[in-house]
């Protein structure tokens, strides 16, 4: 979720609100160098120094704001993750549309998203192998989350009813799904976006779709 908005103190003076000015100006610049560095050389190839130099700041504001490297990764991956979530939000909370059409337009959003932030995969993949429990964390909730609309898509009688180890098998091998769409939106920009979706979506309807 996005992080609150900065609030000043009641007794907060001009000098104070500009020096909050200039503290989320120099958290976003180191943001957006960390995020530059990672999508160049992978962020854990690079070091702190470089991350400063091309914020522009000294090595200690990096501490002063985020304390370790880890704390930089997480808040890199929460700023990629914001716009997408909100997007995904505003999906599953439409009326009238059944499992696959609110799927369709989460996977298009995915790609576009994928595309759009090439670098959000990258950093995955590192997060996969340097910080395994936070990988394992960012999993569990986007199973849940899939678990979710699949027990939604059975409450409508879009979707087979199923047993709740079913459910939480299909979740998982469908999250992992995704990783096919990621691969296909970077490693080739002449597909058109929505015909791979619906091809994945077909294979998912014979799957888990509503017996005739």
């Amino acid at each position: 979720m996005p992080s609150p908005p900065v609030i000043a103190k009641p007794d907060a003076t001009p000098q104070s609100e500009a020096g909050y000015a200039k503290s989320r100006d120099t958290r976003a610049r180191i943001l957006a160098a960390a995020l530059e560095e990672a999508g160049e050389s992978g962020f854990y190839k690079t070091s702190v120094a470089r991350i400063a130099v091309r914020a522009g700041v000294a090595i200690g504001s990096l501490n002063y704001h985020f304390g370790s490297r880890a704390a930089l990764i997480r808040e890199l991956m929460r700023q990629l993750m914001d716009d997408y979530m909100a997007r995904v939000q505003a999906v599953e909370a439409r009326d009238g549309d059944d499992y696959f059409e609110r799927e369709r337009a989460l996977l298009l959003a995915y790609v576009d998203h994928v595309r759009r932030s090439p670098s959000y995969v990258r950093l995955a993949e590192e997060i996969r192998l340097h910080e395994p429990e936070l990988y394992r964390r960012g999993a569990r909730h986007w199973i849940e989350r899939m678990a979710g609309r699949i027990r939604a898509g059975i409450a409508e009688g879009s979707l087979q009813p199923m047993k709740d180890s079913e459910i939480m098998l299909k979740a998982h091998l469908l999250v992992g799904a995704r990783h096919a769409l990621e691969e296909l939106a970077q490693s080739d920009a002449s597909l058109d976006d929505a015909e791979v979706v619906d091809a994945y979506l077909d294979l998912v309807r014979r799957g888990l779709g509503a017996r005739e």
